[in-house]
């Protein structure tokens, strides 16, 4: 008499771990745009968070994951009030049943819950401790893991995902956008490009390059960025260039040193662009504000 071996369909695979964060950001806290080939868990633990897919806010409250789909453009942005923690999980699946977890943001019940901390738990035995700096982009070193601690780690994350694929419909809830969080993930991605400016304000940042820089196009970019500032972000550019001569001037700078500090290709155009918003020359402004 024999029994023959019944094959274990793999409903959902998960082939490798990406990455793997939990963070602890502050109320003011937010990150430009970004997308990537494999899947990103995100579990809010404290606090409350929005998440900006596609250009789409939703908030998300203390309990509750979202998933972001491969080559999905995302961003996390803190809510202003308070500050919060989260887990952050990237695995590669190219299971059809992963599709279910698009556009949703799950409130989780005891049993992911636990789940969720039993896979922390071990992520802390296999990696000394878990990753918690969003500029450490280091890949994920399990070489001196305890035994068995990455596949442990797979069939907690795995039973995670089955058990969220197996509850009621109650328990999840569709992603919404609410005007409120709408704003505020519109007006924390105009900061992030204000603040990309004002670091390449000795480059020669153009528009395409902020627009590969946060994903978007010129036209979305230009309609958002003049929304909320009234003016377009080369023109911003420009004006915070013309603030920066204008300081460095008065310090006894050089026109022609200030042109080449400023990324400007010749002194010839760089006073045409200071002329035409301050009114007057670089020097004329020099010799007048000495003068007052």
């Amino acid at each position: 008499m024999s029994f023959a071996t019944q094959p274990i369909k793999k409903e959902i695979e998960i082939k490798g771990f990406n990455s793997i964060y939990y963070f602890e950001f502050c109320k003011d806290f937010s990150h430009p745009p970004e997308r990537h080939n494999f899947w990103e868990l995100v579990y809010v633990d404290s606090g409350e968070i929005n998440a900006v897919t596609d250009g789409i806010g939703r908030t998300l409250s203390q309990g509750q994951v979202i998933f972001h789909k491969p080559m999905e453009l995302h961003a996390h942005i803190s809510n202003k009030i308070v500050p919060n923690s989260m887990l952050v999980v990237s695995f590669t699946s190219d299971s059809e049943a992963m599709e279910f977890f698009d556009k949703k943001i799950f409130t989780l019940g005891k049993t992911p819950k636990t789940l969720l901390s039993l896979f922390i738990n071990e992520a802390k035995e296999a990696l000394g401790d878990i990753p918690n700096e969003y500029s450490d982009k280091r890949s994920l070193d399990f070489s001196t893991s305890p035994f068995g601690s990455l596949q442990l780690l797979e069939c907690y994350l795995t039973e995670f995902l089955l058990t969220l694929k197996r509850s009621d419909g109650d328990a999840i809830s569709k992603a919404t956008r609410t005007e409120d969080s709408r704003t505020l993930a519109h007006s924390s991605i105009v900061e992030l490009i204000i603040d990309y400016l004002n670091d390449g304000v000795c480059g020669n940042i153009t528009l395409t390059d902020i627009c590969s820089n946060f994903y978007m196009g010129k036209t979305q970019l230009c309609a958002l960025f003049k929304e909320h500032c009234g003016e377009g972000p080369i023109e911003y550019y420009t004006k915070l260039k013309t603030a920066k001569a204008k300081k460095l001037l008065l310090e006894g700078m050089s026109v022609s040193k200030i042109s080449d500090m400023l990324g400007y290709s010749s002194i010839h155009n760089f006073s045409r662009a200071f002329k035409k918003n301050v009114g007057v020359s670089p020097i004329e402004y020099k010799k007048k504000i000495l003068a007052q």
